[in-house]
């Protein structure tokens, strides 16, 4: 995408109805923040991933393989299944099937872009405003961690693993708001430049939360914090196999005494809706209200949608009520044991249509309303959040990597983790003979500790871009089944071709030939 906005422009056209009717610019030519809690103000507005934004992720999670496609059911009058179809068999084409489908405007490369357009604007305007020290650094970083935490999104969708190849194209590094002459910034830097960058803009933030007062290092705010900046370079460094790293910045967050891992245990596994009838209770994470939320971000909808979409419709041919047109996959449901608290406060069930029989769905730790389930703390809004428990299995993973008297220390780490996770009376600790045992564990334990959430894509990809397949129902008789291979071009996403067509200097990801189905 080529960012040629003019800031004043910009700015001009912000709506701060949410952030306070005093942003009002007297001119809509001419707005320049004066001061601290006016750049904050801004960058609520345009550079916060906020619970109304939409863009980000509506598609991500048709990618892994913790969903597979539900029973057939005969769609709703004028559905397009290529919708769904179009990522979920890993289409080089797919931002194409889906616009042709009737997504409308789905374009994740412009939506990120956009938001760190927002961050780069309150960096621009830090040098001229006049504040306390305090204030002005607050303000900087946030931007920073915003700006960071944005590039690391973006750079493990469109280009390769930074583990498989840091010299690979990864996405241009955008660092101001303005019109450059240049046509350099626009091109694509390797996937080692961005981490560098990502790296920079977190260490600069960690240095500034560290100045500040201990009670303004973490509020829960909405706001970023010393806490999500430490995670998200742990989350980073892993991506990068820099186990030591990743383990100090992991434990640091392990540590904040201002978070601690929910017991499941007080989960109760069923309540009473509005209504007064008994439904389950699930556990819900993107809310201050649960001990583990570190920052919660994102819009509910843009996050889950379609995994959910069609569980409160009916089929105005049929007369049928539609279930969901996906659901947790066979494979991930199996990596729990039976008593593992998770498989019932993790995965929403919701009835399979107009049968009542409950089916596994592929979303769930999020409030989206009271028909099937009731859920646990439930003003929250957001999407999603970073989380201690991601902490945790951070270290014990790098630890395990480590290995040596680092297995040790994953192991325990698990162990704490699992223990909040079962009924004391079902709990054993776990124990390792091998490195390589231990591994594979810390992995599964990963996947049913943080599924749904936005990791597994990424970990697949850094874990060696596996092969799995996904089967999809073309009718009532019939299933295609479609197959990504190891090392796969398609888990890097398609840069979409509205973002080409605006910027010259930018390159496609390779791609490979359309996909078809699998002859079996």
């Amino acid at each position: 995408m080529k960012l040629k906005y003019n800031i004043l422009t910009i700015l001009a056209a912000l709506s701060f109805t949410a952030c306070g009717d005093f942003l009002e610019p007297d001119s809509e030519s001419e707005f320049v923040p004066e001061d601290a809690t006016s750049l904050n103000e801004l960058l609520l507005g345009e550079a916060y991933q906020r619970n109304d934004m939409e863009g980000f992720n509506i598609f991500l999670g048709l990618l892994d393989d913790d969903i597979e496609a539900a029973p057939y059911q005969v769609p709703n009058d004028g559905f397009d299944g290529n919708l769904y179809l179009a990522s979920f068999s890993w289409q080089p084409d797919m931002f194409k099937m889906m616009e042709e489908a009737g997504a409308g405007h789905i374009n994740v490369y412009e939506s990120y872009y956009e938001v760190i357009l927002g961050a780069n604007a309150v960096l621009d305007y830090i040098p001229n405003v006049r504040d306390t020290e305090e204030n002005i650094n607050k303000v900087k970083a946030q931007a920073l961690a915003l700006r960071g935490f944005y590039y690391l999104n973006l750079v493990n969708i469109f280009g390769q693993p930074y583990s498989y190849n840091p010299e690979a194209l990864g996405v241009p590094l955008k660092l101001n708001s303005g019109i450059e002459e240049s046509e350099d910034y626009l091109k694509r830097k390797t996937v080692a430049e961005v981490y560098e960058q990502i790296l920079t803009d977190l260490h600069t933030a960690e240095e500034i939360y560290l100045s500040l007062p201990q009670g303004e290092q973490w509020n829960d705010n909405f706001r970023t914090s010393l806490p999500m900046v430490q995670l998200t370079l742990s989350r980073t460094y892993l991506y990068m196999e820099n186990w030591e790293k990743a383990a100090h910045y992991a434990k640091l967050v392990m540590e904040n005494p201002n978070f601690k891992l929910e017991d499941l245990n007080n989960i109760p596994l069923n309540g009473k809706n509005d209504a007064g009838e008994t439904v389950r209770t699930y556990m819900v994470y993107p809310t201050y209200s649960s001990s583990e939320t570190i920052w919660p971000y994102g819009n509910v909808q843009d996050m889950f949608e379609w995994t959910y979409e069609g569980a409160n419709s009916t089929n105005s041919t049929t007369g049928n009520k539609m279930h969901a047109y996906f659901q947790a996959s066979e494979e991930l449901l199996n990596t729990y044991v039976d008593y593992d608290l998770r498989l019932n406060r993790y995965i929403v069930r919701a009835p399979k249509g107009s049968s009542g029989e409950l089916m596994p769905m592929a979303f769930g730790k999020v409030n989206v309303g009271t028909t099937y389930y009731l859920p646990q703390n439930a003003v929250g809004v957001f999407g999603r959040c970073l989380r201690l428990s991601e902490a945790y299995l951070n270290y014990a993973e790098a630890k395990a990597m480590i290995g040596g008297e680092g297995m040790g220390e994953a192991t325990s780490t698990l162990n704490t983790l699992r223990s909040k996770r079962f009924d004391p009376e079902d709990f054993e600790d776990e124990e390792f003979a091998t490195q390589e045992e231990l591994i594979d564990f810390v992995r599964d334990e990963r996947r049913r500790e943080l599924c749904f959430e936005g990791h597994r894509w990424f970990d697949l990809r850094r874990w060696g871009m596996p092969s799995f397949t996904h089967k999809w129902h073309d009718n009532a008789e019939s299933t295609s089944t479609f197959r990504i291979e190891e090392n796969d071009l398609l888990y890097t996403v398609p840069i979409p071709d509205e973002a080409l067509q605006m910027n010259s200097s930018l390159e496609q990801n390779e791609l490979p030939d359309k996909r078809t189905p699998i002859v079996e």
